[in-house]
């Protein structure tokens, strides 16, 4: 995988003048995080407990690494519509832990600095083995850099309407390159090519087919899931990802934006603009005002319900008798003097999930960074997180709300 906080220790250069008063000269340091997701309504609960290690073995190679523990449960959309008449959409319990971690080498070899990665994760439902090596290049005396990346995910995945572990894989291509504009600015351009194969439906997802012949009536579940969600096995994404960083000397302060593009073969197309302004307070404190918009157009697959029979997914002509029995192709008598009519086919692939569905997120907030003392900063971040549906069709009950807090230390050594 692509580990953010690598390419941001390499591209966020422009930070540094900002933030090198809050700690000392040496790399080596040990972090412990602590991050509550906490949906409205009591819905779902995340709470993540995570430990970061980074050494200097010698001046020409740094290693990273951090263990991650995750605990969530609460409850999730079943992907059914609820009856008629009622806004709130079908939800599941759920309830599981999560124990990840990666390794990750820096080695510097003149202007090329080698970065390969490590990376596990364990559910009892998901398993994932991560491998990548990252390529940082420095020219034109060091005012460019340019990067390349290389990672592939290994994914074991299995639940409600998936009871054997199924494989599914991801691969990305990322290209950039950073370019320092001033003593105070940088400016970083990155493109990533992504490709997933294989199992790539959620297994705890459903969807409702419903049918009306001759007329609704004749449906026996017309809310809830009666049929397992069915994705695409292939997906193809590409990134486009710009950014700038620029420090305000006489008032202390730092910009960093951001704008993603993103677009892929399942017609979801996606923008993100992301803002955190960086203001010093005094010797010992930065407050970090942050706010970020999301966007995203729907799958050529999601639709609030798909219409067809759940025993019937191939379809099939039916003949309506003047006394309103139902006959198929095989049953004694068809066609009869009856109405022919025709069952409908399930499309390739439907999904039911919300978060394919058309959507904006926002999410607003801020950090508060300070030095306890020369080797301890402490950090405190609190955001709100809203998701909206913007198709107009799927309920609004669907959609999370959630508060986020963050609160951790650095150890310096």
């Amino acid at each position: 995988m692509l580990h953010s906080p690598s390419w941001r220790a390499a591209f966020l250069a422009g930070l540094l003048c900002l933030f090198e008063p809050l700690r000392p000269q040496a790399q080596d340091r040990v972090e412990y995080r602590f991050e509550g997701y906490y949906e409205d309504g009591n819905r779902t609960d995340v709470n993540t407990s995570a430990v970061y290690v980074e050494k200097e073995l010698n001046p020409n190679l740094v290693l990273q690494g951090e263990f991650i523990f995750d605990s969530i449960s609460g409850a999730t959309p079943t992907g059914g519509p609820p009856p008629a008449g009622d806004p709130q959409v079908p939800l599941t319990m759920f309830d599981d832990k999560r124990y990840a971690g990666y390794v990750e080498f820096g080695i510097k070899q003149g202007r090329f600095t080698h970065q390969p990665q490590f990376a596990y994760s364990y559910e009892h439902d998901y398993k994932s083995l991560g491998l990548s090596f990252n390529e940082l290049i420095e020219i034109n005396k060091k005012q460019t850099t340019l990067a390349i990346g290389l990672a592939h995910n290994f994914d074991q995945v299995l639940g409600t309407y998936q009871p054997e572990f199924a494989d599914k894989g991801t691969s990305d291509l990322l290209l950039g390159v950073t370019q320092l504009l001033g003593p105070r600015t940088t400016l970083t351009l990155n493109v990533t090519l992504g490709y997933n194969d294989g199992y790539l439906s959620d297994p705890y997802k459903g969807v409702n087919f419903f049918y009306a012949f001759p007329d609704p009536s004749y449906d026996p579940l017309p809310f809830g899931v009666n049929a397992p969600e069915n994705r695409p096995g292939h997906r193809f994404r590409q990134v486009v990802w710009l950014g700038v960083n620029h420090y305000v000397q006489h008032i202390d302060g730092a910009l960093e934006a951001s704008f993603r593009f993103g677009n892929d073969d399942w017609d979801v197309v996606s923008q993100t603009l992301a803002l955190t302004w960086f203001q010093k307070l005094g010797r010992r404190v930065v407050l970090a005002p942050q706010f970020r918009f999301y966007h995203q157009s729907a799958a050529n697959f999601y639709a609030t319900q798909f219409e067809g029979d759940p025993s019937l997914p191939d379809g099939s002509p039916y003949s309506v008798l003047p006394d309103g029995t139902i006959l198929f192709p095989g049953d004694p008598g068809y066609p009869g003097d009856g109405e022919i009519g025709e069952v409908p086919a399930w499309p390739s692939y439907y999904s039911s999930d919300y978060r394919l569905s058309q959507l904006n997120t926002f999410t607003y907030g801020a950090q508060v960074q300070a030095k306890l003392t020369d080797l301890i900063t402490l950090t405190v971040t609190y955001k709100r997180y809203h998701m909206i549906g913007t198709d107009g069709i799927t309920l609004e009950s669907a959609y999370p709300s959630a508060n986020v807090i963050t609160a951790g230390f650095t150890v310096w050594f």
